[in-house]
């Protein structure tokens, strides 16, 4: 850093005083100190998942050519948290605010599947929307394990009929997830065959609002 070792030794003198940096038993090294800590966790508590995640909504919207949007899990629906349009003009023509139910959607999935607790029965039950739409809870217990065997899911045509789309997992610095990102449109440009590069775009996607997030994936 072109200090002097006087200078150092008294700036290191004052961090340690602080908290900021600990010297190690019978050493004359330094490790970081508790406060670091301290910071770190205010740090990450005042990120805002939707302000983190605008970036790679835009991204999506601009790369992929179809509408992107942020999700959450709220009871037995998704909540739509933030979204940025394509440039199709034939979309599910949802806006923020909007709800539907988890099990008819691909964010749902991943939502679901990154919980610890399994979500409750749907007030009505697994209520058909199309004839692709899941109607039972062994049906769903099986997507769910694909979702997480796979690192994404997909809605195609379960919520409405020439719909399709994307989701994979955000998730925090505790590994545990906490909303979803998503792209979709008309099942004629999001064909079947685009699944896998668009899934790999979402995923990386959501990689990088995890790791904002302060997730860390060990492995």
């Amino acid at each position: 850093m072109g200090l002097s070792k006087a200078t150092a030794h008294r700036m290191l003198s004052v961090l340690e005083q602080e908290g900021f940096v600990t010297r190690l038993p019978g050493s004359a090294e330094y490790q970081l100190g508790p406060e670091l800590i301290v910071l770190g966790t205010l740090a990450l508590n005042s990120v805002d998942v939707r302000t983190v995640a605008r970036p790679e909504l835009q991204f999506l919207a601009e790369t992929t050519g179809e509408d992107a949007s942020l999700e959450s899990l709220m009871g037995s629906d998704v909540l739509i948290l933030s979204e940025e349009r394509g440039r199709g003009l034939l979309g599910l023509g949802s806006e923020v605010g909007t709800r539907w139910p988890a099990y008819a959607t691909a964010t749902g999935k991943v939502l679901v599947a990154g919980t610890e607790t399994p979500m409750a029965e749907p007030p009505d039950g697994f209520h058909p929307l199309t004839a692709h739409t899941i109607t039972s809870r062994e049906k769903w217990t099986e997507v769910l394990s694909e979702v997480r065997e796979k690192g994404y899911a997909t809605n195609i045509e379960e919520l409405e009929y020439g719909y399709i789309s994307i989701a994979a997992p955000i998730r925090d610095r505790k590994g545990r997830t906490i909303a979803a990102l998503s792209v979709g449109g008309s099942s004629h440009r999001v064909t079947l065959e685009r699944i896998s590069e668009l899934a790999k775009t979402v995923m990386d996607a959501a990689a990088r609002v995890s790791e904002r997030m302060g997730y860390r994936d060990w492995k």
